[in-house]
């Protein structure tokens, strides 16, 4: 069975492997990073509150934000060219993050 691979620009995800490569270098990331790309990159354009990721992502129906603060910054250091900038997993300010798509992607 082929994968099917979740693509913006550089990023290349590969579900059944959970694998990431940007720019052709595989990234190493946590399972739980793994899962908010993926869930990110599926939905571009959206913007998702803290408690909208820990529902989708942990599957939790409540718990603590910071959980997902810290795995956003985490996941940027590891994806963003400049984390202190992100130009693809950004933050709207008071309401949640948004996946801007690469315009490549």
């Amino acid at each position: 069975m082929t994968s099917v691979l979740v693509e913006d620009g550089d990023l290349v995800l590969d579900p059944e492997e959970r694998t990431v490569t940007r720019s052709g270098r595989a990234l190493r990331l946590t399972a739980r990073e793994f899962d908010l790309l993926r869930y990110l990159v599926t939905h571009p354009d959206v913007v998702l509150s803290r408690e909208d990721l820990l529902r989708e992502v942990w599957g939790w129906s409540f718990g603590d934000d910071s959980t997902v603060t810290v795995h956003v910054r985490r996941l940027r250091e590891k994806i963003e060219d400049d984390p202190g900038s992100p130009t693809r997993l950004v933050t709207v300010w008071g309401v949640g993050y948004r996946w801007d798509p690469s315009p490549a992607g």
